[in-house]
């Protein structure tokens, strides 16, 4: 797989990861600066004083930008303090281009403002404020070597660029903040039941993925852990939990459909502090819920239906609704099958076989 498909690979597993659209986005700029430079050294009227300099630093810059593009630096999960000091770091890169472009008279600055904007994008205010000053700074620093920069009106140039650069950053970081705003809207509405705030059934298909792929599974809703992980070096992959009322018909029947929504939150609210954080707790159904447990084994999965059910039991429900009761079945991996299907077809098929024992058990009593 090449390089740039790889890139692409990643970029779409995750469209959050601005770990690696910051590489990418610095990775272009840096490649464009470098090609950009070269071609405008032989155009007329350029300043060929400092050619060597401007071609080692057109090396350096498309050298950086495919190392950047290739994700090897930064490394992915390297922090934002490491970026901003590399940043910085390169910023003084940036004022040797300067100085070696003509100082005050130079062709660079219209591409500073790339930086400028990445800056903005990628940097909360406690690391941007200071690398922005720190590049305002090294755009003036033709006033210090530059006998022409004064003359050329470039102290109202050097103003006019900070002024720039602070209007970008506010404004696009308020144009970021409307975008995540509408993105987590839009992801709760798509991975959220609207009755419950669980988990519905495609954010629940993607943590049982997860889970079976890579061991580690989503994020579950809330609470903390009462169960405890599998011996240590018998990790299973995975247990799934299946919880479905034994006769919800009759709530709604009886009390209505509101009160029905009513005991369905109550359900949910005394599941939740069941779970540890890692857990997927999701209602995949009208009256159906699932848990996805990462790591946990057969014991770990009887002890949180057990856990789940005595919950359910004591939860608080409507006024006039009396107990409910729940049947929860499970199947782990990989005992009961590798794959999300086969775990889902042996936890439903040992559900119905429990309702049906649970049912002939009540006949004969």
């Amino acid at each position: 797989m090449s390089a740039l498909q790889q890139l692409a690979r990643r970029l779409a597993d995750d469209p959050r990861d601005e770990g690696v659209l910051m590489n990418v986005t610095s990775g272009v700029m840096w490649l464009a600066a470098g090609a950009a430079g070269l071609v405008a050294l032989v155009l007329p009227g350029t300043s060929t004083e400092h050619i060597w300099w401007l071609a080692g630093l057109a090396a350096l810059s498309f050298g950086w930008g495919a190392v950047l593009l290739s994700l090897r630096y930064p490394r992915p999960g390297t922090g934002l303090e490491q970026r901003a000091a590399v940043t910085a770091a390169l910023i003084a890169v940036v004022g040797v281009a300067l100085w070696a472009s003509g100082g005050a008279s130079g062709f660079l600055q219209p591409i500073l403002l790339f930086t400028a904007l990445h800056v903005a994008f990628f940097y909360p205010p406690r690391l941007a404020w200071p690398l922005l000053a720190l590049f305002v700074l090294t755009y003036a620093t033709p006033l210090l070597y530059d006998d022409d920069a004064v003359a050329a009106g470039y102290p109202a140039r050097a103003l006019m660029f900070g002024v720039s650069v602070a209007s970008t950053y506010v404004i696009m970081r308020l144009l970021k903040r409307r975008l995540v705003v509408a993105e987590e809207r839009q992801r709760e509405m798509a991975e959220r039941d609207p009755l419950t705030g669980l988990a519905n059934r495609r954010a629940f298909d993607a943590a049982l993925s997860a889970a079976l792929g890579s061991g580690a599974g989503a994020a579950g809703p809330r609470g903390e852990s009462r169960l405890r992980g599998a011996r240590r070096g018998e990790r299973p992959a995975a247990a799934l939990l299946l919880i479905d009322f034994d006769d919800f018909k009759a709530v709604n029947d009886t009390h209505g459909h509101p009160v029905g929504d009513a005991v369905l939150r109550a359900v949910a609210d005394a599941c939740a502090p069941q779970l540890r954080a890692e857990d997927c707790l999701a209602r995949v159904g009208g009256d159906e819920f699932a848990v996805v447990a990462p790591g946990a084994g057969e014991a770990d999965a009887w002890r949180l239906a057990a856990a789940l059910e005595g919950a359910i039991a004591a939860a608080t429900m409507p006024e006039g609704v009396g107990r409910v009761a729940v049947t929860v079945a499970w199947a782990t991996a990989p005992g009961d099958g590798a794959d999300a299907d086969q775990l889902v077809r042996v936890a439903d098929r040992r559900l119905l076989e429990r309702k049906r024992a649970r049912k002939r058990s009540l006949t004969v009593a």
